[in-house]
């Protein structure tokens, strides 16, 4: 009986895979990052989606937050400016999240 395949193995093998995955921690890191900015009753409700070029693109699950979050838009954006992980932002986009999208 052949050995199961450790997963390490796969990946390693599967550079595609392997960039996959590393974006999802870069997105994972980014999204603590970006909670830690926001108000405490606001972070557990927004999720960043991705970070694209000068673009911080966050989900929400309803538009009460969005509303909320909009406010919060400059101070996100004088945050990031400030962090050499995303000193390329200049705007954030706030998009509402598909059921289950965000956590």
């Amino acid at each position: 009986m052949k050995k199961p395949t450790r997963v390490g193995a796969i990946v390693a093998g599967n550079p595609t895979l392997a960039g996959l995955i590393s974006r999802a921690r870069e997105l994972q890191s980014l999204d603590g990052l970006v909670r830690s900015w926001l108000p405490p009753t606001l972070a557990p409700h927004v999720k960043v989606a991705t970070l694209r070029d000068d673009t911080l693109v966050l989900s929400v699950r309803s538009a009460v937050w969005a509303t909320r979050l909009r406010f919060e838009c400059p101070n996100l954006i004088e945050r990031a400016q400030a962090c050499d992980a995303t000193r390329a932002v200049r705007q954030v986009k706030i998009r509402m999240a598909v059921e289950g999208d965000a956590s």
